[in-house]
């Protein structure tokens, strides 16, 4: 067959493919007027510290579970938890209310086509401000649990006054994304192959400043350090980019000394 048809033809199933690949979805998370919280999506954090804003990709459709916990004006927490459907081939965005007297209340704002007009897609690519599957567009489905008693501190500006600032301090949007299995693998592989320690510390640096991975594969990724000093210096670094922190305790498994584990302990705050 001729080379230059064969060509052609890849290059025809090339601009095919993210069609003809199963459809996955997007989700963004907004408080309103400023409001901060915490994300838990299916069991898995989604935050660092307090957050206005969380977006998500490459979720698989349909039904997903959100907890978010809200501080209170004057102590203790509000937790929430919702139901969240996700059409495949959408970016779906909600927005996160809270008014004085009244619990958590989960909105559905819009949709937008992640892929161009389709199936499942709305004409044009454009934003949808129907009712999604709750109905009405809301959702509350979940239940709350109330940490902390609701008051006349909520203000006009944007979320609870905090000292009058209007906002909490300290807050940081989520934006990592996390590592697919396969790029953990080439990494590692990455790193090894790198022959200076300086060099792999860069490089194991860059590769996690805008993604995050499991525990288990953070441990991994150390031992494919010579040094114990990077090993130590890079689980400091990338304690904030486990999406299960709950199991960090599994990176100590890369040390060889338990100075080391004394160490980062002290540095993230799980030691003295």
């Amino acid at each position: 067959m001729n080379k230059a048809f064969l060509l052609a033809l890849s290059l025809f199933f090339a601009v095919l493919s993210p069609g003809l690949a199963a459809p996955l979805a997007n989700a963004s998370f907004s408080g309103e007027r400023g409001l901060a919280f915490t994300l838990v999506l299916d069991g898995r954090p989604l935050t660092r510290g307090l957050a206005r804003e969380v977006y998500v990709d490459r979720l698989v459709p349909g039904l997903h579970w959100a907890d978010f916990t809200i501080p209170a004006p004057r102590g203790g927490v509000v937790r929430f938890r919702s139901r969240v459907w996700l059409e495949p081939g959408l970016e779906t965005n909600f927005l996160l209310q809270m008014r004085p007297g009244r619990p958590p209340f989960l909105r559905q704002i819009g949709a937008l086509a992640l892929y161009g007009p389709g199936p499942g897609a709305y004409p044009g690519g454009g934003y949808h401000n129907g009712a999604g599957p709750y109905g009405q567009g809301g959702y509350n489905n979940g239940g709350y649990a109330q940490g902390g008693q609701y008051d006349d501190d909520y203000d006009n500006n944007g979320g609870y006054s905090n000292g009058g600032a209007g906002y909490y301090p300290g807050s940081a949007v989520s934006s990592y994304r996390s590592m697919a299995p396969q790029d953990v693998d080439a990494l590692i592989q990455a790193v090894r192959q790198r022959p200076f320690e300086s060099a792999k510390l860069s490089l194991a640096k860059d590769a996690l400043s805008q993604s995050s991975l499991s525990a288990v594969d953070l441990k991994r990724l150390l031992r494919s350090f010579d040094f114990e000093s990077s090993r130590v210096e890079l689980a400091k670094y990338a304690h904030s980019h486990v999406y299960d922190p709950q199991n960090f305790y599994r990176v100590y498994e890369g040390f060889d000394f338990d100075a080391s584990v004394r160490e980062v302990q002290r540095a993230v705050g799980g030691g003295q």
